[in-house]
């Protein structure tokens, strides 16, 4: 599925891209990144526990699942970054897969493949999901849609969305597309792809209405105004 939007996403002028800077920025501000997209995912772990995980030692007091999703998480945010640094991230099928099999281990019925039935999503009434059998013809069909002629960071919201709408797995789905997000504005030397705790119930909202209508404007001048941070040297 395909959506539309006219908002006209512009790169600060006073940004000059650097792929080295912007990993070395990611790896820093890593622990955060990490906390944020965990607390989407309504996950009780606090920033602390987070970086105490990070450092290789566990946490009491919390379910398995809660401490597995942020390892998981890890460990997709180093695939990203390791397939950046060497030159080998790319925009494919085969990407979203690898990242997919990371960041939903143990928690969906399969991971790093496309679902094999139907789907839904909290909070919306009218959103119907793509059918299964229908996946790799629409991912192989939209996406060179999606990338055509776009700027890195048109293509990092707009791979974003597209992939969160299509709900290519079992579970999983935004946090895959916010990890490729990140890939592309990485790789590209601009940033980073975040959704800040401030920000969730802004975020959760507008998706909700982007889920029903598959009208962008709200949802991306949102993204592009608060969840794309460019590198500040």
């Amino acid at each position: 599925m395909l959506f539309n939007y006219d908002y006209k996403i512009d790169i600060p002028q006073n940004v000059i891209p650097d792929k080295k800077f912007a990993l070395f920025s990611a790896k820093r501000m890593l622990p955060e990144y990490i906390f944020d997209t965990s607390q989407l995912e309504n996950n009780p772990i606090t920033f602390p526990e987070v970086q105490t995980l990070l450092d290789g030692i566990t946490v009491g007091g919390h379910k398995i699942s809660d401490v597995q999703q942020v390892l998981n998480i890890k460990n997709a945010w180093n695939v990203i970054l390791e397939a950046v640094q060497n030159d080998k991230f790319t925009v494919s099928k085969e990407m979203f897969h690898i990242i997919n099999d990371a960041i939903a281990r143990e928690e969906a019925l399969e991971w790093g493949k496309f679902r094999t039935g139907r789907v839904g999503i909290v909070g919306t009434k009218n959103y119907v999901a793509p059918l299964y059998t229908e996946l790799d013809e629409i991912f192989d069909r939209e996406l060179p849609i999606i990338l055509e002629g776009k700027h890195a960071v048109e293509q990092a919201i707009r791979v974003f969305l597209w992939a969160a709408l299509n709900q290519f797995y079992w579970d999983g789905n935004k946090r895959t597309a916010r990890l490729m997000a990140n890939g592309i504005l990485i790789n590209a030397g601009y940033g980073v792809f975040n959704i800040g705790v401030k920000d969730i119930l802004e975020f959760n909202t507008l998706m909700v209405d982007f889920y029903e209508t598959r009208q962008a404007d709200s949802i991306v001048a949102f993204l592009a105004e608060k969840c794309v941070r460019y590198i500040e040297k």
